[in-house]
C-alpha cells in the first residue's frame, strides 16, 4: 500500500476516533441532568444581575434577553466543548457536568471581580453560590429518583439546609441599634414654629430647559419649554468615547445646558437653588430625584432647578470622562450663567423673577464637592473667559449631601463668607467615610456676617436614598446584593431629614430666617420634624469664640495666646489628627483623652488672655467631642456605655462652679455599621473598604452659662483663672476639638 493511500486510512481512523468520542461525551452524566439544568439557572440569575447594573442603554428588558440567550449558547458550547475535550483524554468523570461547572463557575467569578468586590470575595462567593446550584440540583434529582418517599426526603434535608443556611444566615455585629438622639429631651423645649419641611403658600409652576436634541428624554427634546445653550468643554476633555456619542448624540464640543425648573408662582423674585446629582450609571438617569425638594422648595418661594449632568457619569462601557470634579463645577456655573441670560430676556418665565445676589447649590456625592468647588471658584476657574459675569452672582449658601472631598489640581475648596450645611448617613456604603466633615472643617465665618457652617451625622441613612431615582443600594448590581439594608431607616424617613434640614438651612442662610439656627445647635429642637433616630451634629457661627484651638497649639501643654494645659490621671493626652474610617486625616487635629476610672483636665488663662476675651456677655461654654471608644459595652444590659464629664470654673478669687454635661446632654455613643449582609465580609468585599464598623464623629455640647450661675449665683465669669473638666465612669477614649464661648447676641 503506497503512502497516498496510508494518509486517507489515518485521517479517516482520527476522524472515526474522535467521532466515537463525542459520542461517549455523556457517559457519566446521566445522574446529573438536573443539576446541570441548576448550574444554567443560578449562572443565568447571576449574569442577568450584572448586566442589571450594566446598562447598554438599549433598555433593560432588550439588555436581559440578549444577556439570556448569549448564556444559553456558550453554557450548551461550553459543555460540549469541555466535555470532548475529557473524552478526549479518557477521563472517567460526568464531563457535561464539568464542562457546566467550570463555565458557570468561572462567568460567576469574572462578574463579581469586574464589579470591583475583590478576588478572595469574589471567590468565595463563586463557591457559595456553586454550593447553592448544586445543592438545588441534587433535590431535584432526588425527589424525580424511584426513591421512597422516606429516602427522598432524608436525603433532601442536607442540601435544603445548606440553601437554606447560605440564605437566611445574616448575622449582625454588636451594638447595630443606635443610641436615639430624642431620648434624653428633657432640657430641650422642641421648637414651636412652623416645620420647614410642609409645603408652603406658593403654586407651583414646573418646566425644563435645554438645548432641544436629548435622544433619550422628551422633556429635554420635544417637551423643552426653555431653548438653552451647549458649552464647549474640549479644553477639559482628553477622550471622549465613541459609545458616550453614539448614546448621547453629541461630543465634548456641544454639552447641553439641561435643567428641570420648580418656579413659585406669584409676583417678586425669588432666590435661586441649583441641585446636582453625583456619579451615577450614566445610563441610568439621575437628574429627576431631586423632585421632592424642588417641589418643597418652590412652593417655600425658591426657584429651584435640578441640573441633568448624567453624560459626565460613569458607564461600563467608556468609563467616564477626565477632569470630570473640574467638568461639574464648570458646567454648573454655566447654569448660573444661563438661568441669569433667562432673567434678563422677555418672554420667558425666568425674566424679573431670579434674585442672582441670594443663590444657593445644593450638591449629592460628586455633585456635594462640585457646589463647593463652585463656591470657591476662582481657585480653579479664575482665568476661564466662558464665566465672564459669574463674579456678579452671590452664592450665600452649599448643602453638600454625601458629598466627596478628592484633590482637584492638587488642591480643594476652602470656603469663606459663605454658609455650609453637610449631611452624611452613617450607613452610607459609597462614601462612606464622612468626607463632609473634612470640608466643614475648610469654611471660614468671618466677621458678623450672618453666616454659619452645620454639620448633620444620620445614623440610619445611606447614600442612594437622597435620590429617589437611585433606589436603596449604594453599589450597582451585582455588588448591591452584598450591601446590608436592614438596618437602614425607609426611603420618606430619609427624605424627610434632607427636606427639613435644607428647607431650615435655607430659611436660616439665604432668607435670614434666625427662628431655626437652634435646630443646628442642638437637633432635640426638631424632635417634631425628624425621625427618632441618632444625630450626630455641629454648628458655628460668629457668635461662636474658641479659646482653645489645638490645630494652633505648640505643644499639649502650652496651646497657644498664654493658655496652658495639665492633664492628671490619664493614660493618654496627646494632640492627634483626626482620622476618618479609612485612616486618613480630616482637616482638624484634637486631643485625645484615654482613662481608665477617673482623670481632670485643666485649662489655666492668664490675665492678659482673661482681658483679652473675658470681657464680652457668654452665652454658652460648648465643648466638641468625638467619642473613639471602640467597646461599647452595655451597662448590665440597659443602654450604651457612655463616660461622663463634669465641666468646673474657677475664679481668681478661688470660687468655683461646676456643671456635669448630663445636665444637658449624656454624651453620644458612637455608630456603629455593618455595611454587608454579613460581618464576615466587611474585611474582604471591595479590598477591606468596610474593615472598620465606626469613624469618630465630632458633636457638638452646649452647657449654657446659666446653669453656672444657678451653681453659684453672682458668678464672675469674667474672672475665671481655670476651666477644669472631670472625667469619670471610665474606662473611655475622646477626641476633643475646640473648646469655646458662644456669645450672646446683640
Amino acid at each position: 500500500m503506497d503512502s497516498e493511500t496510508k494518509e486517507p486510512n489515518k485521517l479517516y481512523k482520527l476522524i472515526s476516533w474522535l467521532r466515537r468520542r463525542a459520542v461517549t461525551i455523556h457517559a457519566f452524566d446521566s445522574k446529573f441532568t438536573y443539576i446541570i439544568i441548576s448550574l444554567w439557572l443560578i449562572t443565568a440569575i447571576g449574569i442577568m444581575t450584572g448586566v442589571a447594573g450594566t446598562p447598554t442603554g438599549l433598555g433593560r428588558h432588550i439588555d436581559l434577553a440578549i444577556a439570556l440567550t448569549a448564556h444559553t449558547i456558550i453554557f450548551i458550547l461550553a459543555a460540549v466543548i469541555i466535555g470532548f475535550l475529557f473524552s478526549v483524554l479518557y477521563l472517567p468523570i460526568p464531563r457535561l457536568f464539568t464542562g457546566c461547572f467550570l463555565y458557570s463557575s468561572y462567568i460567576t467569578y469574572f462578574i463579581l471581580t469586574e464589579a470591583n468586590l475583590g478576588p478572595l470575595f469574589s471567590g468565595i462567593i463563586t463557591g457559595l453560590w456553586m454550593g447553592i446550584g448544586l445543592c438545588a440540583g441534587l433535590i431535584v434529582t432526588l425527589l424525580k429518583s424511584n426513591l421512597t418517599p422516606g429516602k427522598k426526603a432524608g436525603l433532601s434535608v442536607l442540601p435544603a439546609a445548606i440553601i437554606l443556611f447560605l440564605f437566611l444566615w445574616r448575622p449582625e455585629i454588636e451594638h447595630a441599634d443606635v443610641a436615639e438622639s430624642f431620648r434624653d429631651n428633657g432640657y430641650i423645649t422642641p421648637l414651636s414654629v412652623e416645620n420647614p419641611s410642609d409645603p408652603g403658600s406658593h403654586p407651583v409652576k414646573t418646566f425644563t430647559y435645554g438645548n432641544g436634541e436629548d435622544n433619550h428624554r422628551d422633556e429635554f427634546r420635544h417637551g423643552v419649554e426653555l431653548i438653552s445653550d451647549s458649552v464647549d468643554a474640549s479644553a477639559y476633555i482628553n477622550e471622549w468615547k465613541r459609545y458616550r456619542t453614539f448614546f448621547w448624540g453629541f461630543d465634548e464640543s456641544s454639552l447641553p445646558l439641561n435643567g428641570r425648573v420648580w418656579m413659585p408662582e406669584g409676583e417678586g423674585t425669588f432666590p435661586l437653588v441649583l441641585m446636582v446629582h453625583g456619579n451615577h450609571t450614566m445610563e441610568n438617569f439621575s437628574d429627576g430625584g431631586y423632585g421632592y425638594l424642588g417641589e418643597l422648595l418652590a412652593s417655600r418661594g425658591y426657584i429651584a432647578v435640578s441640573v441633568d449632568q448624567n453624560f459626565l457619569n460613569y458607564s461600563n462601557w467608556t468609563g467616564i470622562p477626565s477632569n470630570d470634579m473640574k467638568l461639574r463645577a464648570w458646567l454648573l456655573m454655566h447654569h448660573l450663567l444661563q438661568v441669569e441670560a433667562f432673567h434678563e430676556t422677555q418672554d420667558t418665565p425666568f425674566y424679573g423673577k431670579v434674585d442672582l445676589q441670594r443663590v444657593s447649590l445644593i450638591g449629592h456625592s460628586r455633585g456635594g464637592q462640585a457646589v463647593a468647588m463652585v463656591a470657591d471658584y476662582e481657585r480653579w476657574f479664575s482665568e476661564e473667559e466662558s464665566l465672564n459675569g459669574i463674579e456678579d452672582i452671590g452664592i450665600e449658601g452649599v448643602v453638600a449631601i454625601a458629598p466627596t472631598d478628592r484633590q482637584v489640581d492638587d488642591t480643594r475648596a476652602e470656603l469663606d463668607d459663605v454658609s455650609y450645611l453637610t449631611l452624611h448617613g452613617a450607613r452610607d456604603g459609597d462614601v462612606h467615610n464622612y468626607h463632609g466633615d473634612r470640608q466643614y472643617g475648610r469654611v471660614s465665618i468671618p466677621g458678623d456676617n450672618g453666616h454659619f457652617k452645620a454639620g448633620v451625622y444620620i445614623a440610619e441613612a445611606n447614600h442612594s436614598q437622597f435620590n429617589t431615582d437611585w433606589g436603596r443600594m449604594d453599589m450597582r448590581l451585582p455588588g448591591g446584593v452584598f450591601l446590608n439594608r436592614a438596618q437602614m431607616m425607609s426611603e420618606e424617613e430619609q427624605r424627610q431629614v434632607a427636606e427639613v434640614y435644607i428647607s431650615a438651612f435655607l430659611e436660616s442662610a439665604v432668607k435670614e430666617n434666625d427662628q431655626y439656627l437652634p435646630l443646628f445647635r442642638d437637633v432635640r429642637y426638631g424632635k417634631e420634624w425628624l425621625p427618632n433616630t441618632q444625630y450626630i451634629t455641629r454648628f458655628e457661627n460668629s457668635e461662636f469664640m474658641p479659646f482653645v484651638n489645638y490645630n494652633r497649639a505648640e505643644s499639649k501643654t502650652n496651646l497657644s495666646r498664654g493658655l496652658t494645659a495639665e492633664g492628671v490621671g490619664f493614660d493618654k493626652w496627646e494632640i492627634q489628627a483626626a482620622e476618618n474610617r479609612s485612616g486618613n486625616t480630616k482637616r482638624s487635629r484634637g486631643m485625645v483623652f484615654k482613662w481608665e476610672d477617673t482623670a481632670r483636665y485643666h485649662l489655666y488663662f492668664n490675665e492678659d488672655f482673661r482681658a483679652d476675651n473675658f470681657n464680652k456677655s457668654f452665652e454658652s461654654i460648648r465643648l466638641s467631642i468625638a467619642n473613639k471608644e471602640r467597646d461599647m459595652e452595655k451597662d448590665g444590659g440597659e443602654g450604651y456605655h457612655v463616660p461622663q464629664i463634669d465641666v468646673e470654673m474657677e475664679t481668681v478669687s478661688g470660687e468655683t462652679a461646676r456643671v456635669s454635661l448630663e445636665a444637658v446632654k449624656t454624651i453620644e455613643p458612637p455608630i456603629a455599621t455593618q455595611y454587608t449582609i454579613n460581618p464576615w465580609f466587611e474585611d474582604i468585599m471591595r479590598e477591606g473598604k468596610y474593615e472598620e464598623a465606626i469613624e469618630p464623629v465630632f458633636q457638638n455640647y452646649e452647657l449654657p452659662v446659666d446653669l453656672f450661675m444657678e451653681a453659684v449665683p453672682d458668678f464672675q465669669i469674667e474672672e475665671v483663672e481655670r476651666i477644669s473638666l472631670y472625667f469619670a465612669d471610665g474606662p473611655g477614649e475622646l477626641m476633643m476639638d475646640e473648646i469655646g464661648f458662644f456669645v450672646q447676641p446683640d
